[in-house]
């Protein structure tokens, strides 16, 4: 169904954080594929979570905005996974959360997107009241945006 627009894109992210790896595609207008797999799952219960298309949020972002195209938790073999990834403006250098227990998860940015993940649930109800995180932008100044869709 996406052949011709997974042949254009090509990788912005692709990152390994101890089994978990995601990696996030990204191609001409708006499209995108991202990818999480468990390299310690068993083998009859791999599996992987992600999203393929052109997000409703294609349009362009301002220098500063953030569009989230993923944002909550997902599991393979019975393991949760809280991930939240999507598109940045030119001016965001960096973006982080910092989660329940109140440690900090510091997303890649890349190539016009951003993905962060952490073990457990924490970003379970996140796509109905969104998420605080702190962003960085490339002139040095910081300010907290609400990440939601």
């Amino acid at each position: 169904m996406y052949s011709t627009e997974l042949s254009a894109a090509e990788v912005a992210i692709a990152e390994r954080r101890g089994a978990w790896v995601t990696v996030v595609l990204s191609g001409p207008d708006g499209f995108e594929a991202t990818c999480t797999t468990d390299a310690t799952a068993p083998w009859f219960r791999k599996g992987m979570f992600g999203s393929v298309g052109k997000p409703g949020n294609a349009a362009a972002l301002p220098a500063r905005g953030i569009a989230a195209t993923q944002l909550g938790t997902g599991s393979i073999a019975d393991k949760p996974l809280s991930i939240a990834s999507g598109r940045v403006g030119a001016e965001v250098a960096a973006i982080s959360y910092t989660s329940s227990a109140q440690e900090e998860v510091i997303a890649t940015v890349a190539k016009g997107q951003f993905a962060f993940w952490l073990p457990g649930n924490d970003l379970q109800n996140a796509s109905d009241h969104g998420v605080p995180i702190d962003v960085t932008y490339r002139d040095g100044s910081t300010e907290t945006q609400l990440l939601n869709f």
